[in-house]
Formats: structure tokens, sequence, C-alpha cells
């Protein structure tokens, strides 16, 4: 029986590299969506308006909806939304071969997500007024899906947000799992849902994708998969389907068909495009491109978690702690107690899912719990060894 298990995931690789060896003709680069020149933006926005016009906003948010039950809690989560995004974007090239999905590097702004620029009028806007959102992309618009109505949005505090996930606690999570359903879970148990609660209104249904909010959260949401990918996962798939089947490479990814080994690899088969900044393949020095702060605290950002004390260091760092050099180059600041840190803040705790959110998506209550209760004794070692974030 193992044998014929091996000689699958052999056939199914074998497969993926058929597949990817079709490459692409061109390939479009994804950007941080605060990296764009209000030109580029405004040529985005008249795209996306052409797009919703034509009835595409509704096509997409009609998909997401009806599979809403096969691509959540279970571990075509990454796949699917990858080729999901991909489809978009391809829509979107018909009105401009050059349109490529931003993302929203919202680890950036985790502590204050409302007061983001992201939420401006320059960009998609903010907070909605009575519900309906009245400034930025998509201030007038009509929703089609599931029957006509603004966009809506309500922040989860009022005119406030909850404090999302931190760049740390991502990174940690990065590290901490190698296979797919674990990494999975701890994704989609807290930055996914706090985002989506955040901004509340139609971001909160199973129609999401009607708020573009939607595509800057999964376009980052993939692009955190692409570098953990790079690290040692480039073929990494396990975990189950809905009903509780294996999933593989060669799985069909619900709606689409294609098999899921055809989203691995960027840049090859339809996956034609890729993240401006590439990837950094040294887990211990990786956590600028899990989210870029502050060109004034870039440097922080590496030397800070250095100089946790080392249970801590191995405890949430684990890639960082086997790193001899980083430990041994830290060693004379580091201390068991409290490391010498002055700059940055400390960290918060983000908010955990909502009891309605978890039913609709039929999540494991317990594993829930635990990733919550996880989430929170990390924030409160890195306060105890008074770290403080250059985020």
């Amino acid at each position: 029986m193992k044998v014929f298990s091996i000689c699958g995931v052999v056939v199914a690789q074998l497969l993926v590299q058929l597949t990817n060896a079709q490459g692409c003709s061109t390939i479009v680069t994804r950007r941080d969506i605060m990296s764009l020149s209000q030109q580029e933006w405004n040529q985005i926005a008249y795209v996306l308006r052409r797009m919703n016009d034509d009835g595409w906003f509704r096509y997409f948010a009609d998909i997401h909806n009806y599979e809403f039950g096969n691509i959540h809690g279970n571990d075509h989560f990454f796949p699917w939304h990858r080729r999901y995004l991909r489809d978009f974007e391809e829509v979107g090239q018909r009105y401009d071969s050059n349109f490529a999905v931003p993302y929203w590097d919202e680890l950036r702004d985790s502590r204050n997500p409302a007061g983001s620029p992201v939420m401006s009028d320059l960009r998609i806007g903010g907070n909605g007024f009575g519900s309906c959102v009245r400034d930025g992309l998509q201030q007038g618009w009509t929703m089609a899906f599931p029957n006509p109505h603004c966009l809506n949005r309500l922040y989860d505090m009022g005119n406030q947000m909850h404090s999302w996930y931190s760049p740390e606690y991502i990174y940690s999570v990065m590290q901490r799992n190698n296979d797919m359903h674990g990494f999975r879970e701890n994704i989609e148990f807290t930055l996914h849902g706090s985002v989506h609660l955040g901004i509340g209104g139609d971001m909160s249904t199973p129609y999401s994708s009607n708020d573009f909010a939607f595509f800057l959260h999964h376009a980052n949401l993939d692009r955190l998969w692409d570098q953990w990918q790079s690290w040692g996962h480039a073929s990494t798939m396990d975990g189950r389907d809905r009903n509780g089947n294996p999933i593989g490479l060669g799985s069909a990814i619900p709606h689409y068909g294609d098999a899921v080994g055809s989203t691995m690899q960027l840049g090859s088969g339809r996956m034609c495009f890729r993240y401006a900044g590439g990837t950094n393949r040294r887990q211990n020095s990786a956590m600028r491109m899990v989210s870029q702060p502050l060109a004034s605290s870039a440097n922080d950002a590496e030397t800070n978690l250095a100089r946790l004390p080392p249970n801590v260091l191995q405890k949430w760092f684990p890639h960082v702690a086997h790193q001899s050099n980083l430990l041994d180059a830290a060693n004379s600041t580091r201390s068991s107690v409290a490391p010498a840190i002055t700059n940055g803040k400390k960290m918060v705790y983000p908010a955990p899912l909502t009891d309605a959110w978890v039913s609709m998506h039929r999540f494991d209550r317990e594993k829930v719990a635990k990733a919550m209760q996880e989430a929170r004794e990390f924030v409160e070692d890195l306060n105890n060894a008074k770290y403080l974030s250059p985020y």
C-alpha cells in the first residue's frame, strides 16, 4: 500500500512539473498598494469600475458564496484562493493587460487598522455611514450580489477596529508549522478572520469579495504563503477537504477542477504573477519579507528578535534560534530576564474570532480556542521579555 502511495505522489509531482513547464508569456508583479503612485492606482480603479459595471464583481461574489463551505475550514483554503484571485486578475487583464491585484501589508497596520492610509479616500475608503461606504474606490457602487445594495462596511468597534495579528506573530506561525494543515489553520483562525471581522459589512459575509478589500487581503495571505513555500515548502500539500478526504497535489480545486499542484509555483502555468520583493529563503532573516516596517526602523525588525531570551526565541522563533551566528552575535546583549531593546512598542492583544464567524465557517471550536490562547500567550511572553516591536 505504501508503494502505491509513494507512486501516486511521484506521478502528481510529474504532472505539476509538466503543467508548470508551459510557462508564462507575461508575468505581472503584485505590489504593495501603498507603493503605487496615484496615477497607477487610478488605472487600477478604472479597471475595477468597469469590471463591476460589466457584472464581474457579482460573478465572483456568487462563486465565493457558493463554494464557501468547500474552501474554508479545510486545506483547500490556500490553493483555492490563489486560483480564484488569479481568475479575477485574468479578467482584469481583459481591460488592461498590465492589471495586477495589489496586496495590502495589513500586518504593518495591525495596531490601528482604521488609521491605515489604505482605508482612506485616496484608496479603498473607510467605514460605512449607515453602513454604506461613501468614500474611496467603491463609493456610489451598486453591488449586485445577493441583491442590489451599496457596499457595506461596519467596523467592529464603531469608528475603530480591534487590533489585528502582529507581523511577529505571523512570522512565528510561519516558522513553527512545516505542514500545510498546521500553517493553514494558524493563518485562517487568526489573521484571515480578524481582517474580515474588523472591516465588517460585506466582508463578514460569504459574499465578502464584493469588497475590493477582500482581494487586497487575500493577495497578502497568498504572498505570505509564497514566502512560506520558499522555506522548503514549495510542494507541501497535505490535510483534508470538507468531507475528510486527503488533499494532495493531484486533487481537484473546487469549482475550477484544476489540480492543486497547478497553483504551487508562481510564474508558471496559469500562475503568471509574482510579488514585488520576491522571497527570502533564510528563515532567520525574513522578518522584513513578512511585513515591511517603516524605513527608520527596518533594521530593528531582525535585531530586536535576536535579542529575545533564548527560551522565548526557541519557543516562538525556532528557525531564528537555530542560527548560531545570530545567537552568538546577540549573546552579549541578550538576558534570560530582559533584552536590551530600547526602540519600539509593546505587543498588543488581537481580537478573537466571534461566535457567529466560527459558526458560519463550521470551525472546530476547540482548535479555534487553542489558537486564540496561543496568540495571547505569545503576546504575554514577548511583553514579559520586554520585547519592543518596530511595527
